[in-house]
């Protein structure tokens, strides 16, 4: 009997990662080949996202290897009720009688499957989120004041959540089904090519000589890996395998190396040319090129990483260190002249996506290209064994995304059946009195208590239809109004007390979590101070007619971001006190502000601060 049910188990885990194969393979058709209707795209997808679930994420810890008779009839339930979704919604969209009992049933089992999926793969806080709000559509009539409405009876609210294209099955689950699960996809073969150790070696071979070597590499491997990766704790635990050995052995500070790792991997997430789930939705929400969102990315990540960079690089001047032996690196020619091949469909995705082509066009064709430059080498050929471990790790890898924008989805369509965004974003207007600051500190604290328990996408998908129409409404361009919310719904991951990012990096180092925290904190301040400023003006969105004033912008934002480290770590040739800190932060802010009234007071108030910090280090010199 046991032998029996080991057989009976063993067939149902493989059954689940054929479904993630064929997955793989209807993701590589449609964005070749064109799209299926909407409901159909977005139900045939969530179908092959959901059954694999129940059959490989254990419903408890106990027992998870195991496929219990629970699993099964989950997994069969999500499979019947998207093939009824598929079959009947095009009749549904046309109906003039009322809704069927079977069709409310079949509605109720696909948000059973959502929440439970949802807790599997994400924990609790979503599905308890997502249920709050289920409730207020069912109990309008009993709340008080602005968030009362008329009810919906579990009929519509159901058939409004289950048949329609603004409830589970909405916009966020769309993005999932094809943008999303694409570029998830071509970051599988990535890693099955080899491209995944080109990409370490590069970092390594370029960076590591300079004085501040083993942390230049974390930073470059994150942000080359970050095409690869969608998840800030997976850059994490991807590169802090190779990256935190690297540092303790160069006596680096660990503490401030696995900062560091946790502040690179969450920038992967806004890192052109592929970057967070959240970015193909702009595009879609937008209604505008993925080639747009990657253009209005480059300069605030560039900022980013340049601070990085610095908050690096200091650090290593105040630990006195010196460069590392080129001997003790690994050679970049020759990884590049044994696997460089590899680098090429990266090269073509960002030539593609800039003369024009669609994101889904341009993964699908890198996909191809990245399978046949493979056999340009014996080395990185990729075998059948290979090919099929990319195509089940692309799904696979992309579940918890899928499961997140279903859940999200059930709380975006409630905002819509309940009129709730438009009563929240009057609110926000209301609480902030139409002052576009405090507005935009509104938005940022929702964003940065929401991403204590919930992944960056779900998030950016609650925050978008909440917080976005009022930024907008106030003035905010509607480019930037997304890229705030998608800024801040990133940077959750390294933001105290919940930073997730920052707690895997300790798990990896074995530093104090709370101090690793904190520490990722204020290294990554910059990202908490350029939403802020291009929400005000785009100019760093590459919004702009005039090129001149783009240009200058950059100029004075890089300085200033390069400055910027030394009055948040309290550092420059000599320990600053706490005037020259000061000075040393406003005049950086000030430069990093577009116009030629804050450039020049932040010039200003950065010669003060160098001429100080000179005086200063006279003294203990």
């Amino acid at each position: 009997m046991a032998l029996l049910t080991d057989r009976i188990n063993a067939l149902l885990k493989s059954s689940a990662r054929i479904i993630l194969v064929m997955s793989s393979l209807f993701a590589m058709y449609t964005s070749g080949f064109g799209l299926l209707s909407a409901l159909d795209q977005r139900t045939i997808h969530w179908i092959f996202m959901a059954v694999p679930v129940f059959l490989l994420f254990p419903g408890r810890k106990k027992g998870k290897e195991k496929v219990a008779i629970i699993d099964v009839l989950l997994a069969l339930g999500t499979f019947v009720a998207g093939i009824y979704q598929v079959l009947t919604w095009e009749k549904n969209a046309l109906r003039l009688e009322d809704i069927s009992a079977f069709e409310t049933f079949m509605g109720i089992v696909m948000i059973v499957v959502v929440f439970e999926a949802a807790r599997r793969t994400m924990g609790i806080a979503l599905p308890i989120i997502s249920g709050i709000f289920l409730a207020y559509a069912y109990l309008g009539p009993y709340m008080p004041g602005f968030l009362r409405h008329k009810g919906f009876d579990l009929t519509n609210l159901v058939s409004f959540l289950y048949s329609t294209t603004e409830g589970i099955f909405s916009l966020p689950m769309g993005t999932s089904a094809t943008y999303i699960i694409i570029y998830v996809l071509f970051g599988a073969f990535l890693t099955q090519s080899g491209a995944g150790q080109l990409f370490v070696e590069l970092a390594q071979g370029l960076t590591g000589r300079f004085r501040s070597g083993p942390a230049q590499t974390t930073i470059l491997s994150n942000a080359l890996m970050g095409i690869i990766s969608g998840s800030p704790v997976a850059n994490v635990v991807t590169t802090g395998s190779f990256a935190i050995p690297l540092l303790k052995k160069t006596g680096y500070p660990v503490l401030t190396g696995a900062a560091l790792l946790a502040v690179a991997a969450t920038a992967s997430m806004f890192t052109p040319p592929v970057m967070g789930a959240g970015a193909f939705m702009i595009a879609d929400y937008l209604g505008i090129s993925y080639g747009e969102v990657v253009k209005a990315a480059i300069v605030p990540a560039f900022l980013f990483y340049l601070n990085l960079i610095v908050y690096a690089d200091l650090m290593a001047v105040r630990a006195g260190y010196g460069e590392t032996a080129v001997e003790n690196l690994p050679d970049w020619r020759s990884a590049l002249k044994q696997r460089g091949h590899l680098f090429l469909p990266v090269v073509a995705l960002v030539l593609f996506i800039v003369i024009g082509w669609s994101a889904l066009k341009a993964a699908f064709w890198c996909i191809l290209l990245m399978l046949l430059l493979s056999f340009f080498r014996k080395e990185t050929a990729m075998s059948p064994k290979k090919i099929w471990a990319a195509l089940e790790a692309g799904s696979r890898d992309n579940i918890t995304i899928a499961a997140a924008c279903a859940a999200a989805g059930i709380i975006v369509g409630v905002i819509s059946i309940t009129g709730l965004g438009v009563k929240f974003s009057s609110l926000l207007i209301s609480l902030s009195g139409h002052n576009p600051l405090l507005a935009l500190i509104l938005t940022m604290a929702a964003a940065l208590i929401l991403g204590m328990g919930l992944p960056p996408t779900a998030v950016y998908i609650i925050l978008a239809a909440l917080t976005i129409p009022s930024l907008m409404e106030i003035g905010i361009k509607p480019m930037a109004a997304h890229f705030f919310v998608f800024f801040f719904a990133c940077i959750g991951a390294i933001t105290p007390p919940v930073c997730l990012a920052a707690y895997a990096a300790s798990g990896v180092a074995k530093t104090d979590p709370w101090a690793t925290g904190w520490r990722a904190f204020r290294m990554g301040m910059v990202g908490y101070i350029i939403p802020f400023i291009f929400a005000y003006n785009p100019v760093l969105l590459l919004i702009g007619k005039n090129m001149g004033e783009i240009v200058w912008a950059i100029i004075t934002a890089t300085i200033g971001v390069t400055v910027l480290s030394f009055g948040v770590e309290g550092f420059f040739r000599s320990p600053l006190n706490w005037l020259n800190r000061l000075l040393f932060i406003t005049g950086a802010i000030a430069l990093m502000i577009p116009g030629l009234v804050s450039d020049g007071m932040g010039a200003l108030l950065l010669a003060f601060a160098f001429l100080l910090a000179k005086k200063e280090a006279k003294k203990l010199f």
